[in-house]
């Protein structure tokens, strides 16, 4: 078997048996390829970025995206700016239950200075009791409020997939459904989850989009 591979980024290329030619002029970083009829030139190819550190030809940190390798540390793709699927950057996803924790933290604080600010000293006991105006006022609060705590657990997690924006931004909402349904009943527990949670799933989404832009 032979191969092409590229002097700038080490990424090979597989021809058919016999074939010295390729149809690319060359590769898709723009660097140029070169013919090898071993295998055993391309095992561990090396090469460095315009940094000068050196990049070794490792699946853990080879873009999906484009192809290019990146260093070994890297979260994102030095050539089209893509998250990387690398295993060792684990420590920047999955769910992060600091950034839960502190996403739910400023959610009930944030709840509690509202209600505060809407009700002063005289915080109804009943929500039969509470003006309907008020209700709608603080209806729309709680949920501003639901947006930004998921957007919070999902930034301050260090999410840079979508999915892990959504798991980390929906636990907020979701351990409030909890909590709620602890002291009010299922149907309470079902609501809040149903709402909240949807909310600070937007909101984890949102964090998400911010923190692949930094």
């Amino acid at each position: 078997m032979s191969y092409l591979v590229c002097e700038q980024c080490g990424k090979y290329y597989e021809l058919n048996e016999g074939t010295a030619s390729f149809s690319y002029d060359k590769c898709e970083c723009g660097g140029k390829l070169k013919y090898t009829s071993s295998s055993n030139k391309i095992e561990n190819p090396q090469t460095t970025d315009n940094t000068n550190k050196t990049i070794t030809n490792n699946p853990n940190n080879l873009c999906q995206n484009c192809g290019i390798e990146n260093l070994q540390d890297s979260v994102e793709c030095r050539n089209c700016g893509k998250p990387l699927e690398n295993k060792d950057n684990n420590i920047n996803e999955g769910i992060s239950w600091v950034g839960i924790g502190i996403g739910f933290g400023f959610l009930l604080l944030s709840t509690l200075l509202a209600v505060y600010a809407i009700f002063g000293s005289n915080i109804p006991l009943k929500a039969s009791d509470i003006p309907y105006m008020f209700l709608v006022e603080f209806g729309i609060i709680a949920m501003v409020i639901s947006i930004i705590s998921g957007l919070i657990s999902a930034y301050v997690g260090g999410s840079l997939k979508f999915k892990y924006g959504i798991i980390n931004g929906g636990l907020v909402g979701i351990i409030l459904g909890i909590l709620v349904g602890a002291t009010s009943g299922s149907i309470a527990f079902i609501g809040v989850i149903a709402v909240f949670g949807s909310l600070s799933t937007i909101g984890g989404i949102i964090g998400t989009i911010l923190k692949r832009r930094k």
